[in-house]
């Protein structure tokens, strides 16, 4: 891991970094907030639910985040008239769980300690009111039961310190998805602490999500030949920092937590483009950084364990030719490989604040949880960090646990991470037919690790706190 600018604790401990790709991605809600749980407030019973009294709260709240017009969720839900012709796909999609986009659930083998910051999930309430609206033929109900009229929130990085964007728009054409790298160049001349950050689309039509990295100057000069951008699939060598997809909040680091930034560093974005398919759109996308006044408390670090190659990390799989091998076959609908990653000696807990998962188009179901050699007050010695038991590529995300700092779960010296990663290598596998399809290929063939689009992953993330010296 390059940590200039890091605690000499942090640049010690050489945590497990791989430069590797990994996705944190918010599903399309504006507040950041809640579960749902609670419900929408929608009084009386479900057959007499209206859209102004009922369903608008709702949408507010967890749609209109992606589904406003010129927005990527493809049409507007704002207006009665929008979605009373939706009726019928709202009611299915949230009773299916599919939207609102959020893939970190509980399961029956995974229960995380806490909630995470900007969960937009439904409530069971609200999505049986979305279901009895389409089935009683989406009433409008009285206009002037409806919420105030929606305000998008400011999704801007509060006071940012810096604001930079390309010198040139990139042209987005075609059909297929693009993945560009654009380097951005802070230009510091000291070593800071970033407690802020965020990524701004240029133009929501066509910016489908986004990966944040700090890398070394000469490293991204070297792969960008000097330019300004450059195609990439896989990371761009760097340390990942943050992300960005429709409705991401911006990153804002607990309050006494920052991350180095060093001034032979440089940030490096790779945007990943959905074009319309009817017209050639152009974006620039804005990246907003915000810095410590004084120096933190903690240190914000990423380290993305797993995509283990052998023994002893890489486990005994049921199709291993003899020693354990990252191999999954042609036409395998339920292939699994499994992990285990020894956390490096440290010398005290490392609170964990953010967690997540990685996989590409092949992969359907990951589970990241940690063992602990010797826990500490009422930890447990097994804990589940997280799961996506219904992996999706195009909807990914970090994880950030609602809860304080001294209650964050932690992992030490002697702690084993353990991932859990299965996998559909058939043309069951929509997302695998997709991907294929687009490499002019017909039949799944052989993945192993790799970065490229039909390679695989199996990636967990986990952003911790280093006391900072």
């Amino acid at each position: 891991m390059r940590n200039a600018g890091a605690s000499p604790l942090l640049k010690a401990m050489g945590l497990l970094v791989t430069s590797a790709l990994l996705g944190s991605f918010a599903g399309c809600n504006d507040d950041g907030g809640g579960t749902g749980a609670e419900g929408s407030g929608a009084a009386g019973p479900l057959g007499d639910v209206t859209f102004h009294k009922d369903v608008e709260p709702i949408l507010h709240r967890s749609c209109l985040g992606c589904h406003l017009e010129g927005r990527i969720g493809g049409f507007s839900l704002e207006h009665y008239e929008d979605a009373r012709s939706q009726a019928g796909l709202i009611a299915a999609v949230t009773a299916s769980g599919y939207m609102p986009p959020w893939h970190a659930v509980e399961t029956d083998d995974c229960q995380p300690p806490y909630d995470f910051v900007g969960d937009p999930r439904l409530s069971a309430d609200e999505i049986a009111i979305l279901r009895a609206w389409s089935d009683a033929d989406a009433p409008e109900g009285d206009p002037a039961d409806a919420p105030p009229a929606y305000v998008p929130i400011d999704l801007d990085l509060p006071d940012p310190d810096l604001e930079l964007v390309p010198s040139e728009p990139f042209v987005v054409d075609g059909d297929a998805d693009q993945f560009v790298c654009v380097v951005y160049d802070p230009a510091l001349t000291e070593d800071r602490f970033l407690d802020g950050m965020h990524i701004v689309p240029g133009n929501p039509k066509v910016a489908h999500h986004a990966l944040m990295f700090r890398v070394d100057r000469d490293v991204a000069a070297g792969l960008s030949g000097g330019n300004e951008r450059y195609e990439c699939f896989g990371a761009p060598a760097g340390d990942l920092i943050n992300a960005w997809a429709p409705g991401q909040i911006p990153l804002q680091l607990p309050a006494t937590v920052g991350m180095p930034l060093s001034p032979d560093q440089v940030i490096v974005v790779q945007m990943h483009y959905h074009p319309t398919g009817v017209a050639a759109e152009e974006d620039a996308s804005t990246i907003q950084l915000r810095f410590m006044e004084d120096e933190p408390v903690w240190e914000y670090a990423v380290v993305l364990p797993g995509n283990e190659s052998s023994a002893p990390g890489l486990l005994a799989g049921d199709n291993d030719a003899g020693a354990p091998e990252f191999r999954v076959p042609a036409g395998a609908e339920d292939h699994v490989e499994r992990m285990v990653i020894a956390v490096p000696d440290v010398p005290i807990e490392l609170p964990i604040l953010v967690v997540g998962t990685h996989m590409h188009y092949v992969g359907v179901d990951i589970r990241l949880w940690i063992e602990r050699a010797t826990p500490s007050g009422d930890e447990p010695e097994s804990e589940c960090l997280v799961h996506t038991p219904i992996w999706d590529f195009n909807w990914q995300r970090g994880y950030m646990y609602d809860a304080p700092i001294s209650a964050l779960p932690t992992g030490s010296t002697g702690d084993t991470l353990h991932l859990e990663c299965h996998y559909d290598n058939s043309m069951k596998n929509p997302f695998l037919a997709q991907a294929l399809a687009e490499q002019g290929l017909s039949a799944p063939q052989e993945v192993t690790l790799g970065e490229e689009t039909l390679d695989e992953m199996c990636l967990g993330a986990i952003g911790y706190l280093v006391p900072h010296f």
